[in-house]
C-alpha cells in the first residue's frame, strides 16, 4: 500500500460506525491497530472479505478499501477482482500456509496456471510465492512480468502491495517476505549465465541487474575493482531495458568463459559500439532464462543491486551507506 494514499485518510479521529458479521474483540483490535498506525478517518464497516481470512475495512471517502489480517499484522489496499477464467479445483492441501518468500510447488503453479488460462500474459515462465497472509500469493506473470496477488484458490486477483504494521508502525512493504522472494530468486539463476568479478578476499555479495546503456549502471562498473579490492564479490545479472542493448548484450554473454566475458563487458560500459555481431554462432540468447527468472525480482529499474539475502539496495552505492548495507 501506498504511503500517501494511506495519509489521504488522515482526518480528525478515528471512529466506527458498523462492523456487521465480525466480533467485537476483532473490530476493536483492527480500530485500535489502525489508529496507532496513523489512519484517523471514519471507518464504515468491517466484514469477511471471502478470501481466506482476510477482513474488508470500508473507509468513508477512501479511494478503496483496505484488507486486513485478524491479527491486523499485515494489510493490501485494493478490490479484489474475479478472475474471469474458468474456475479450475485447487486441493485445500496445496494452499496450506508455508514460510512467505517461497515458490509454491509445480503442482499448485500447474493448477495456478489452469485457472488463469483466459489471461494471456500468464505462461509457463509466470511464477507464484508464499506470502505472510494465509490465502494470498504474490505473483508475476511471464509475460511482461507485472507483479499481482491471487487468492490461493486463484479465484480473485488484488492489484496492490502487501503493506504491514508491527509495533504500531507502518510500513509501506513486508520487507520479510521481499527478502525471502528474492533470496530464493537469486538462488535459483543460472549461475552460468552470470558474470562474476569474485573479490580479492571475499566479506560480502552483491547481484546487480545491469544493462550496457544504463549510466548508473556505467558508474557502477567503474568501479566493481574498487569493490572486489573491499571483498565484495559482484555477481552480474544482464537485464537489458533500452531498446538498444539486448542484441550487444546477447553478443557478450554468448562468450561462455568468464575472463573473455568480463572483458567484453567492461568495453561494452565504455563503448557499446566496440561490440561486434560475432560471438553469437546461433540464435539462442543465453540471457534470456535469467531475465526471466530475475522477473521475480521486481526490477524497476536498472542498475537493481540486492545483497546475498534478497535485500534490495536503495540508496548511492558511491556513498559510504552502500558498504554499511554490506555490514563492511
Amino acid at each position: 500500500m501506498n504511503k500517501l494514499i494511506f495519509s489521504i485518510f488522515l482526518s480528525a479521529a478515528l471512529s466506527i460506525t458498523s462492523f456487521a458479521n465480525t466480533s467485537n474483540d476483532t473490530k476493536n483490535h483492527i480500530q485500535n491497530t489502525l489508529y496507532q498506525a496513523g489512519l484517523q478517518a471514519t471507518i464504515q464497516n468491517i466484514r469477511p472479505s471471502g478470501i481466506g481470512d482476510l477482513l474488508l475495512v470500508e473507509i468513508k471517502d477512501g479511494p478503496m478499501p483496505l484488507l486486513i489480517t485478524p491479527k491486523g499484522d499485515y494489510l493490501i489496499q485494493g478490490h479484489p477482482e474475479n478472475n474471469p477464467s474458468p474456475a479450475v479445483l485447487i486441493q485445500k492441501s496445496l494452499q496450506t500456509k508455508q514460510p512467505a518468500g517461497t515458490p509454491i510447488t509445480g503442482e499448485y503453479k500447474n493448477l495456478l496456471l489452469a485457472n488463469t488460462k483466459n489471461l494471456k500474459n500468464m505462461t509457463a515462465d509466470s511464477m507464484f510465492f508464499h506470502t505472510n497472509i494465509h490465502g494470498i500469493l504474490w505473483g508475476v506473470s511471464g509475460q511482461g512480468g507485472t507483479p499481482f496477488l491471487i487468492s490461493a484458490d486463484g479465484r480473485y486477483f488484488i492489484n496492490g502491495d502487501i503493506s504491514s504494521i508491527k509495533n504500531g508502525e507502518f510500513s509501506e512493504i513486508d520487507s520479510e517476505f521481499e527478502w525471502s522472494k528474492n533470496n530464493h530468486v537469486l538462488a535459483s539463476l543460472d549461475k552460468k549465465s552470470l558474470i562474476v568479478y569474485p573479490a580479492d578476499n571475499q566479506k560480502a555479495v552483491v547481484y546487480i541487474a545491469t544493462d550496457v546503456h544504463c549510466p548508473y549502471c556505467r558508474l557502477f562498473h567503474k568501479d566493481i575493482k574498487k569493490y572486489n579490492q573491499k571483498g565484495i564479490s559482484v555477481f552480474v545479472i544482464g537485464y537489458p531495458v533500452y531498446d538498444e542493448s539486448p542484441e550487444i548484450m546477447r553478443q557478450i554473454w554468448c562468450e561462455t568463459d568468464n575472463k573473455k566475458r568480463q572483458m567484453l563487458l567492461d568495453s561494452a560500459m565504455k563503448n557499446s559500439n566496440t561490440i561486434k555481431n560475432t560471438h553469437c554462432k546461433t540464435t539462442h540468447n543465453p540471457l534470456a532464462q535469467n531475465q526471466k527468472t530475475a522477473q521475480a525480482l521486481a526490477i524497476m529499474a536498472t542498475p537493481a543491486i540486492f545483497r546475498e539475502d534478497g535485500a534490495l539496495f536503495e540508496g548511492d552505492f558511491r556513498d559510504d551507506e552502500f558498504f554499511k548495507f554490506l555490514g563492511l
